[in-house]
């Protein structure tokens, strides 16, 4: 069966922008499905810019394996950090 884009989405903002789920199972947070995870880092990498994962990991919301393997996944089509003007 195929993943649910929308829940792609979700787990993937949940993680990345507000810390309320995990992508493995640790700190309390059950992770998502194992199927979802190679979309949900796919996704991730798509559609989130270096500051955002970075924060993430900083505040322990992924691993650095999980950081590491979104970033293995990001193309030049990737979103960039731009300064404010």
């Amino acid at each position: 069966m195929a993943n649910l884009p929308f829940l792609v989405s979700t787990y993937a903002r949940n993680i990345t922008m507000f810390g309320n789920e995990r992508l493995t199972p640790r700190d309390g947070f059950k992770g998502v499905p194992e199927s979802y995870r190679p979309d949900v880092k796919s996704h991730t990498a798509r559609n989130y810019d270096y500051d955002e994962l970075d924060r993430a990991l900083n505040r322990g919301w992924i691993s650095r394996q999980e950081f590491d393997d979104i970033m293995a996944l990001r193309s030049e089509a990737a979103p960039r950090h731009q300064a404010a003007t």
